[in-house]
């Protein structure tokens, strides 16, 4: 096993067990500054900033007038777990690996039968990194299941 890889599991166990320490010792929830920590180890090239793709940026207005309530937190959040899930794991780990790993995460904060479900989302979210290259798209993607979630279907369901 490659040093990379090495450092990858490490910061993946450290973000679990931040997320452990916070759920049931009430420590502060340190994942967003886990989840930037690749930032470090990236070279820039791994941010598609030169993508068509990421035309998709445009569409974060329309999405900050469905759900106004918390949308920093929310884009600064989903931007943290792709930089992290995407383009820092996705490097050395397929698709459905970094998908399950992704899930871990939600279940450990939310426990419930949805947190189960943001597999299927990070598949799609995977595949379109995959064919893009383009963290900018993958994170409105994932910024507009949020808005989605957060302002429809979980008032819906609750």
């Amino acid at each position: 096993m490659s040093i990379r890889r090495y450092s990858e599991l490490l910061l993946y166990s450290l973000l679990i067990l931040s997320l452990l320490f916070h759920k049931f010792y009430g420590l502060p929830n340190l994942s967003l500054f886990l989840l930037l920590l690749p930032l470090v180890f990236l070279p820039s090239d791994r941010f598609g900033l030169r993508s068509v793709w990421n035309l998709s940026l445009l569409l974060l207005p329309l999405l900050y007038l469905l759900h106004p309530k918390n949308f920093l937190g929310l884009s600064l959040q989903a931007f943290a777990e792709e930089l992290f899930f995407r383009g820092y794991l996705m490097q050395s780990f397929s698709n459905l690996k970094v998908s399950f790993l992704f899930t871990i995460p939600h279940v450990i904060l939310y426990g419930d039968l949805w947190s189960w479900l943001t597999f299927f989302p990070s598949l799609f979210y995977g595949f379109a990194y995959r064919k893009t290259s383009s963290l900018a798209l993958v994170t409105v993607l994932h910024l507009s299941s949020n808005v989605l979630w957060f302002r429809f279907l979980n008032p819906l369901l609750s």
